[in-house]
């Protein structure tokens, strides 16, 4: 979709993320869109749905029909990463394409006893402009992302994924505030494999013999370095869970079903 062919909807905004977010506060969702298709849309328009209604008071109908009416704006070919972001002037969807060669499968983690100062870490955006700081600290000292933690030190998640050990035919999760991930989701109904949560430490962590983290955009990325300890990676089960989640990609079109009628009359 270019801006010349783009509808004049007030939806669609040529703001970044951050901008909107340094505007205001915010609830945000996102997820990888490759030729119009997406992993559990449905359960991510419920997760916006009830956190708008949370965080802003906005009756469920009117969230659905102004996520249904961006999600009829997304483009049916190529790879992107949409942003639904609610403001306090209501959805505005950020469009951005995602070269397919950007996408990764593996990764690297700066873990440091950073603090995870995010006020609602179960609510995706709200502290959006934070954990772009912790997410910066951690490129800046030549990792992908940060591993956060609690006040008695124990890990919650990474600055944009949910992390996850496999060890002995279990996933394990840490017990811990953190964004309830439709990736995990997924991978909990569908791997095969019991997901279990538990307290994991920093010691627990460098010691795991895989680790992997989760997100809405690169699925399942293997863990290939934890400050300077490398760990083994295993590509196979990688694989296989993200095999899981691909399972799970269905055509956006699908959710709106026939005939459905966008609200705006610029569209």
């Amino acid at each position: 979709m270019t801006s010349a062919s783009r509808p004049d909807c007030p939806l669609l905004t040529d703001h970044t993320v951050t901008e909107l977010a340094r505007a205001g506060e915010i609830v945000l969702d996102s997820w990888h869109l490759y030729d119009g298709a997406g992993i559990a849309v449905d359960r991510h328009r419920s997760r916006f749905t009830a956190h708008l209604q949370e965080v802003f008071g906005v009756d469920k109908d009117e969230t659905v029909a102004a996520y249904d009416h961006a999600l009829a704006h997304l483009p049916s070919d190529g790879s992107w990463f949409p942003g639904f972001v609610w403001t306090s002037k209501g959805l505005r969807l950020v469009l951005r394409p995602f070269p397919v060669e950007h996408l990764r499968s593996s990764t690297t983690l700066l873990l440091q006893g950073t603090l995870d100062a995010r006020k609602r870490p179960d609510i995706k955006g709200i502290d959006y402009l934070s954990q772009l700081y912790a997410h910066r600290q951690a490129t800046d000292a030549g990792y992908d992302d940060q591993v956060l933690a609690t006040g008695d030190g124990s890990l919650t998640e990474t600055v944009f994924a949910t992390l996850l050990i496999a060890q002995g035919g279990e996933l394990i999760v840490p017990d811990a505030p953190r964004l309830a991930g439709i990736t995990l989701e997924v991978l909990g109904e569908r791997a095969g494999r019991p997901v279990r949560l538990d307290t994991v430490t920093p010691s627990r962590l460098l010691a795991a013999p895989a680790v992997f983290t989760l997100s809405s955009l690169h699925g399942v990325r293997v863990v290939e370095r934890v400050n300077d300890a490398s760990y083994q990676p295993n590509p196979a089960l990688r694989d296989r869970l993200q095999e899981v989640l691909d399972e799970a990609r269905g055509p956006v079109a699908d959710l709106l079903g026939e005939g459905t009628q966008l609200p705006c009359a610029s569209c």
